[in-house]
């Protein structure tokens, strides 16, 4: 230990040399002749009492202190980090080498200077995956087989290491860059490093592997699967699938239909996956070739069900010779089947709209009768069957750009009474639909989610354009909307899957009726397209645009999917909620971690939805083990959510509710499942971007698997770092207790003279 006598002046030495000349100068030439008749023991006195405050207070603005300096010598460390996650068993380094194998060599072809290095520093080994574990340089080759990349997790273990007190060179990370975890595991690495760049220490990534997912050999994948939630018996349902293909140009594989056999189930028990049975109206397998290298392949299939139920479904790829992933060869689904279809009036005028929508028929499941209206002049020659208005006829009612003069009085009176007794209600836009066409003031008012304007009413002559929008409208979800049944358009990304449709041409210019009513779909620039509205056992919508039919051309599933689900929603049949104790999830799939949000509720004989009901849900894994979910109070009922969706497979729902604490109604049932995806192996691509993002971000670089020998030589050449570690203990001598009381007492004193000797 050494000690040292240090002045750290207030200001620069300049400005404190002249503020002290300047102090002494004051008390010497202001002081001494207001004292000069005072005996001369006492003038000494006063001016060196007043001297010694000046100089007091000079020295505090010189700020001495006594520095105690303490050397501490620290060990010098580097990390080696090794990536033994499953990625790295792709094949795609030299000479058909796996990453690891790669890396492996690597390390032992630098063997003699990693041996050299480790004589003047401290070199750790670890591998990792979702785990951090030491390791040796010249142990047996570790393999490959973690389950999940996670090198921001990694990275934040070894954190811990920087509070052991030795100093970090830096840290080498060798791996392919591709971060695939889950929670709690999915801790963003650029997170991780930047705390790193705060203790300065620089990380260097050794990148494995092409970014270039078809080099990263054969491998044939199930993608998506689309099928509609709820579907019903003796009707071919489709089954749309992507295969993502790659390494297999000029091979020729299978893709089967499987179908879950609940024969002899109880509605606890899963049954087996069997192929689809051949039969008219079903298509259950069909042999696909694949033409490039990279490339997503469409297909489509097709089966019949013959009894109502919930049922798993599957699209599965037969494994061909040298494919090393093949638990992507398979992606499954839920579907509920139910007894009876829908009927659906429709009544529009000539147009577009009208080519395509009634191809919802092409499901079988929905029976939909178009009936064409005249308008303008010979309006009033369209006849309107009263039988259309007879209880139970239809299901739901669509009226399209058809002025409400074309309906007796009578019609729109019994239209009403049968959408306020549970049927279905749509209006689309047009020019003689909503105020401008005239329903102002009918029974079909009430019903309308949006305000009505009897002033609105469009002519036979001109446009009148300040209640339409003629412009490109790009319709989208709202917040609301994001997750309905209606709009949900793919298992995917929903945004992006509104994103890439044709906007619509024209839109008239609606407002939400009330509080009650949700917008569930907006144009981007913010025009309300889509309203929702349900009060007692009737649904109604509201649907501004009048163009879908641009959307066939290019996105035909997605056109009938959307105007499916709307009359699905419409007639109450977007789920099994016939049961008097009702729980569903949607979607039906989830990824490993997702949380999953289930609702549920209860109702009476006539399907209205019960108060004061005490519900006990729970959710069995995949190992029987069960979990209570906790009930709270939602828009439509009741609603928890499940946070254990950890591990792949089926997930049983079962809810009983209570009132006035009897039991009743049975219990509601449901399924969902978990994707057994392989978040390592179903996209091997390497990332060599976001080595380069860690790398920058703390001061490194990414060194290549080539040129490791380079660097280990400049850290040889370098020699170890300057590990001394001087800690400083100051002292400070002009802001403690005593230097004040000096101060205090200089200047107390020599007034206490003064006015002793009847100065002022």
């Amino acid at each position: 230990m050494s000690t040292r006598f240090v002045l750290e002046p207030a200001w620069s030495w300049p400005v404190v040399a002249l503020l002290a000349i300047g102090l002494v100068a004051l008390v010497l030439l202001t002081y001494p002749p207001r004292v000069k008749h005072l005996p001369v023991t006492t003038r000494r006195m006063l001016i060196g009492l007043r001297l010694a405050a000046a100089v007091l207070l000079i020295f505090a603005m010189l700020r001495p202190e006594i520095q105690y300096l303490e050397t501490d010598t620290r060990d010098a460390v580097l990390y080696v980090l090794r990536d033994k996650s499953r990625s790295m068993t792709t094949p795609d380094g030299p000479g058909g080498k796996s990453r690891r194998e790669t890396l492996v060599s690597t390390l032992m072809t630098s063997r003699d200077q990693l041996e050299e290095l480790g004589e003047s520093l401290d070199i750790q080994y670890f591998d990792f995956d979702s785990q951090l574990r030491p390791g040796e340089l010249l142990e047996p080759i570790v393999k490959p087989d973690g389950e999940w990349t996670a090198l921001g997790f990694s990275l934040d273990e070894l954190l811990k290491e920087t509070q052991t007190g030795k100093q970090i060179i830096g840290i080498v990370l060798m791996t392919d860059g591709a971060q695939r975890a889950i929670a709690p595991f999915d801790i963003a690495p650029q997170t991780v490093s930047r705390r790193f760049q705060d203790i300065q220490v620089p990380l260097f990534p050794v990148p494995f592997g092409e970014s270039d997912v078809a080099q990263s050999g054969l491998d044939i994948a199930v993608e998506d699967i689309a099928v509609d939630d709820l579907v019903f018996v003796r009707n071919s349902v489709p089954v749309d699938a992507r295969i993502k293909v790659s390494g297999a140009e000029g091979r020729r594989f299978s893709v089967q239909l499987l179908i879950e056999d609940r024969t002899g189930r109880t509605a606890d028990q899963h049954g087996e996956l069997v192929v689809a049975s051949a039969m008219p109206g079903a298509r259950p397998s069909i042999e696909v070739t694949a033409t490039k290298s990279s490339q997503t392949i469409p297909v489509s299939l097709s089966f019949v069900p013959e009894l109502p139920g919930e049922f798993r479904v599957a699209v599965r790829v037969t494994p061909l010779a040298g494919e090393l992933r093949t638990v992507n060869n398979q992606r499954e689904t839920l579907l509920t089947v139910q007894k009876g279809g829908l009927f659906v009036k429709y009544y529009d005028t000539t147009r577009n709209e009208v080519v395509f929508l009634p191809e919802v028929n092409s499901a079988s499941k929905i029976q939909l009768n178009f009936q064409w209206v005249r308008t303008g002049e010979f309006a009033n020659r369209t006849r309107i069957d009263p039988r259309d208005f007879e209880p139970g006829r239809y299901d739901v009612y669509i009226i399209g750009d058809v002025p409400a003069k074309v309906f007796s009085k009578s019609d729109l009176r019994l239209l009403a009474q049968r959408v306020d007794e549970g049927a279905g209600f749509l209006m689309t836009g047009g020019f003689y639909s909503f105020s401008p066409g005239g329903y102002a003031g009918t029974p079909l008012e009430p019903l309308l989610p949006v305000i009505l304007d009897p002033r609105e009413i469009q002519g036979e002559g001109a446009l009148a354009k300040d209640i339409y929008y003629e412009r490109d409208l790009q319709m989208t979800p709202t917040g609301r909307g994001l997750d309905h049944y209606l709009l949900r358009l793919t298992t995917g990304d929903n945004i992006e899957a509104w994103t890439r449709l044709p906007p619509l041409l024209f839109a008239n210019k609606l407002r939400k009726k009330n509080a009650l009513v949700e917008v569930l779909a907006r144009s981007t620039d913010d025009v309300p397209l889509l309203f929702s509205l349900e009060t007692g056992r009737s649904r109604s919508l509201a649907f501004a645009g009048q163009s879908t039919w641009r959307w066939w051309e290019n996105f035909r599933d997605q056109h009938q999917r959307f105007w499916r689900q709307m009359i699905l929603w419409l007639a109450r049949k977007e789920f099994d909620s016939d049961q008097p104790v009702w729980v569903r999830v949607s979607p039906r799939n989830f990824n490993q971690g997702s949380k999953v949000k289930i609702d549920f509720g209860a109702r009476d004989e006539l399907g209205n939805p019960l108060a004061d009901v005490d519900f006990e849900a729970k959710v069995i894994d995949p190992a029987g083990k069960e979990t209570p979910i906790a009930a709270l109070s939602g828009r439509d009922g009741s609603f928890g959510e499940f946070k254990g969706a950890m591990e792949p497979g089926i997930y049983r729902v079962l809810v009983t509710a209570k009132k006035d604490g009897i039991e009743f109604g049975g219990q509601g049932r449901t399924r969902f499942l978990v994707d057994s995806s392989d978040p390592e192996l179903d996209n091997p691509a390497a990332d060599p971007s976001l080595l380069q993002e860690l790398a920058q971000q703390t001061g490194g670089r990414v060194i290549p698997a080539e040129e490791f020998d380079e660097f280990l030589d400049q850290l040889i050449t370098a020699g170890p770092p300057n590990l001394s570690l001087t800690q400083i203990t100051r002292v400070t001598l002009w802001d403690n207790w005593w230097y004040l009381s000096a101060f205090v007492l200089a200047m107390t004193t020599e007034w206490f003279v003064r006015k002793r000797r009847g100065l002022v």
